[in-house]
């Protein structure tokens, strides 16, 4: 795993390849996403620029996502997972970026021990195991206030499932993009 684009172009992370249940994001899925966050006609519509947006990765594993959006000038990324394996390698890739003080970590289980959000963020990115309730998750992220009105969502999910089911009728949805197996769903709080 590497990182795509930006200032850190073509840097290796540390391998997750010995952590079971882990399901990062791939390289070309990851790359797949930054053109839609770059150059996506939305984008333009609510004014989101990576470049020096505050990100939030909920269920970060390696913490990819929010290392790719360092590597392009975001200002800060808040990570957070439930497994501590995880949490230390994306703790490592910071180290190995040499972007700790750019980086906070929360081991915590996003839908049931949230605290509230300590700041507001620009860019949320969501990519639970596909199993996971994403209402759950996201409900929660609202309620404790890491989700805002100028907030954009982006979540990560296997293609068969659809999220007009899950309950995110407070949600206005701005684009969604199969990949394969995989799928991104673009989202604003209503």
């Amino acid at each position: 795993m590497r990182i795509i684009s930006g200032k850190f172009r073509g840097k290796k992370l540390h391998s997750s390849d010995h952590l079971l249940g882990l399901r990062p994001t791939t390289d070309k899925n990851r790359e797949s996403l930054f053109n839609i966050l770059i150059s996506g006609k939305f984008t333009k519509e609510i004014n989101f620029k990576v470049a020096e947006a505050d990100i939030l990765d909920v269920c970060c594993g390696t913490g990819s996502v929010a290392f790719e959006c360092l590597s392009r000038d975001a200002k800060s990324a808040f990570l957070i997972d439930d497994n501590s394996f995880h949490l230390n390698l994306a703790k490592k890739n910071s180290e190995l970026l040499k972007v700790e003080q750019q980086c906070q970590f929360l081991l915590c289980d996003v839908k049931t021990d949230l605290p509230q959000s300590p700041k507001k963020f620009d860019l949320i990115f969501i990519d639970p195991p596909y199993a996971e309730d994403y209402k759950a998750i996201i409900n929660n992220l609202v309620e404790k206030k890491w989700i805002t009105k100028t907030s954009l969502v982006a979540i990560e999910f296997k293609s068969i499932n659809h999220l007009k089911d899950s309950g995110l009728e407070n949600f206005t949805e701005l684009d969604v993009r199969k990949y394969g197996k995989t799928s991104f769903a673009f989202l604003m709080l209503k």
